[in-house]
């Protein structure tokens, strides 16, 4: 499992083999619980005895897996990097077009969950927890081509490229009529092409 740098929430240092199965479907019906809550009210107004009884589980199970619903986020958001990695194959290279593309063919899976972060203010929380795992995904996906002439370099190119496709992402969940992945990705290499 993808591991940010920030603490890890309890339960998560665990491996799948080593999980427990009742304990690992109650943090599932935990995780679902404050998604369905988020959906009716805002983030900031729920608690924890809302999303426990939502989920048919008490307080004290809530306890024992998570610390705060600021971890349930963040265990959630972890399991959607794992599956964003599974997205690409080790040691291939991608082309740049390929890897937005991917990227919005991602997210556009994923639209519901954007637009329950969109309505709650939460999409810069998304942000920073991106901005924690690109190292580990761009390792992934571009393997150790020894690109950048420091640590420091790489992680400022990473988040230059994290942060234009994230405005555009931010900008793109709001529209109606969304271009598709495909168009996204041919109108930033347009775009990229006029301003080089």
């Amino acid at each position: 499992m993808l591991q940010s740098s920030k603490n890890v929430p309890k339960g998560m240092e665990l491996t799948m083999v080593e999980k427990n199965p009742i304990a690992e479907q109650s943090r599932q019906w935990l995780i679902q619980s404050l998604l369905s809550l988020m959906n009716e009210k805002n983030y900031a107004d729920i608690t924890v005895t809302e999303i426990a009884k939502h989920a048919l589980l008490s307080r004290r199970t809530f306890y024992r897996i998570f610390d705060s619903k600021e971890q349930v986020l963040q265990h959630y958001f972890l399991e959607i990097c794992d599956e964003y990695i599974t997205y690409f194959q080790k040691d291939e290279h991608y082309l740049l077009e390929q890897i937005i593309e991917a990227f919005f063919m991602f997210w556009e899976r994923n639209i519901d969950f954007l637009l329950i972060l969109k309505r709650n203010h939460l999409l810069y929380y998304l942000l920073e927890e991106l901005n924690e795992v690109l190292p580990t995904i761009h390792d992934i996906v571009r393997g150790n081509q020894n690109l950048y002439g420091s640590t420091l370099e790489k992680k400022f190119a990473l988040l230059a490229s994290a942060g234009a496709l994230w405005n555009i992402l931010s900008e793109w969940v709001q529209i109606d009529n969304r271009p598709s992945p495909k168009e996204i990705s041919e109108m930033m290499l347009r775009t990229l092409a006029s301003n080089s």
